[in-house]
């Protein structure tokens, strides 16, 4: 599907929609705690859904149910926890497009109950997976990736899990969510600079809530992870909005001409997305928080150096961001990109020279040298939500309309994205 995207000044007020980060950790520690878990807001994104429907088919909860939340457009979820034990012939988990289910189901799948088959559709099955074959090789497990299908079988064991930090955190999240029900202690090594620990802290927090609880240690390259521990739920739990999808309304009020005002986030979050404040506020941009509502005005922004190592969800709506800039701007760090839904470096580099700026690829980023309108112009939104949704803000400093193709693919993270651009004066069709 495409969408025709025309230039307008994006204005006005939004509740920025749940964490699906803190949501996938929230799902798959309630479909594991003892008793019910109600998690409010919830926004039922395809990620969002695939980890529901994967702690379902794996037998973690007893059910969950769905309903109407009282704030506009989320849902409320109840997830009895403590799904049945017995063995399966086949259990078969669809992970969709979703990186973080599918890595934070592996190790859960390793339970002794028989053979796991986690699907993926895109490129999610392309993504890196070795890291877990080669820690869980010496184990005996059985591990067969043909297509887009990886089937597992074998019982994962406490013990010491060396990895390296510069793939990927959801390595160490998967860890994170299956070692401590395991009956002996064990210990996560981190054996390179870990990039995106934000999203592992982030992991932790929400385990705390569960009373579930890990410590680093030897200067913060192991985690410590006690064996043995109840899962309990807290009962209710409230999910923080979402600072990534936060960054593109961030973005959009700095670049346009306009106010954009946001609420629901949490200025202490540990999500590590919430660094776009600072970042947009090194560029010249007006960023404040009003009382429990954060406030993005037009600003004359300048170009800037930005290592995205701890944030690479950031790079497409800054690399808007830049665009707009005055001077030279420099993304590195970001090598991560090129293995998402799309090589995020090339597909934005390619999106905005379409529009007219003039952009470079370095191996892990790109230079962007702004301060030129974009023109109309036909871009490839290569089935990536971040690629859409940060292409669509750029219609904001542009002369003409953008198509955007792929349009659809902001269903991903995102189902009202359409609806919120629209609810702020953006025009598409």
């Amino acid at each position: 599907m495409n969408k025709t995207v025309e230039p307008k000044t994006l204005s006005g007020g939004l509740r920025v929609l749940p964490s699906k980060s803190a949501s996938h950790r929230a799902v798959m520690m309630a479909a594991m705690a003892d008793g019910k878990t109600q998690l409010e807001p919830l926004q039922l994104s395809k990620d969002i859904s695939a980890t529901l429907a994967c702690a379902q088919a794996l037998g973690l909860t007893r059910g969950a149910a769905i309903a109407e939340s009282e704030t506009e457009g989320f849902v409320r979820a109840e997830i009895w926890g403590g799904g049945e034990g017995a063995k399966r012939a086949l259990r078969e988990l669809d992970c969709g497009e979703s990186g973080s289910t599918l890595r934070f189901f592996i190790p859960l799948a390793l339970d002794g109950r028989g053979p796991v088959r986690l699907v993926g559709h895109g490129r999610l099955m392309q993504r890196p997976l070795t890291v877990y074959e080669k820690l869980f090789a010496p184990l005996g497990v059985s591990w067969n990736q043909e297509g887009d299908a990886l089937t597992v079988e074998g019982a994962l064991q406490s013990g010491r899990f060396e990895l390296p930090g510069d793939v990927s955190s959801q390595f160490i999240t998967g860890l994170l969510l299956a070692l401590p029900r395991l009956a002996g202690d064990s210990e996560i090594v981190v054996t390179t600079p870990l990039e995106s620990r934000a999203y592992v802290e982030l992991t932790r927090k929400v385990q705390r809530d569960f009373g579930v609880v890990s410590e680093w240690r030897a200067n913060g390259q192991t985690l410590f992870v006690p064996g043995g521990q109840r899962i309990a739920s807290p009962g209710n739990l409230h999910i923080e909005g979402d600072w990534s999808h936060a960054a593109f309304y961030l973005a959009a009020g700095a670049i346009g001409r306009g106010e954009i005002r946001l609420t629901g986030l949490d200025p202490h979050s540990a999500q590590g997305d919430r660094a776009m404040v600072e970042i947009l506020r090194d560029m010249g941009a007006e960023i404040r928080w009003e009382g429990e509502t954060l406030v993005s005005r037009a600003s004359k922004l300048h170009g800037l150096r930005v290592d995205c190592a701890q944030a690479p969800d950031l790079v497409p709506i800054l690399a808007v961001a830049m665009a707009a800039a005055e001077g030279e701007s420099r993304i590195t760090g970001a090598a991560r990109l090129r293995i998402k839904e799309s090589d995020r470096l090339s597909a934005m580099a390619a999106a905005l020279t379409a529009a007219g700026a003039d952009v470079s690829e370095l191996p892990d980023g790109l230079i962007i040298r702004g301060g030129k309108r974009l023109h109309a112009a036909k871009i490839e939104g290569c089935n990536d939500h971040r690629i859409v949704m940060a292409m669509t803000m750029a219609s904001e400093i542009a002369d003409g309309e953008l198509t955007i193709t792929d349009a659809e693919a902001t269903a991903k993270s995102a189902p009202a994205f359409w609806r919120e651009f629209e609810h702020l004066g953006g025009l598409a069709r």
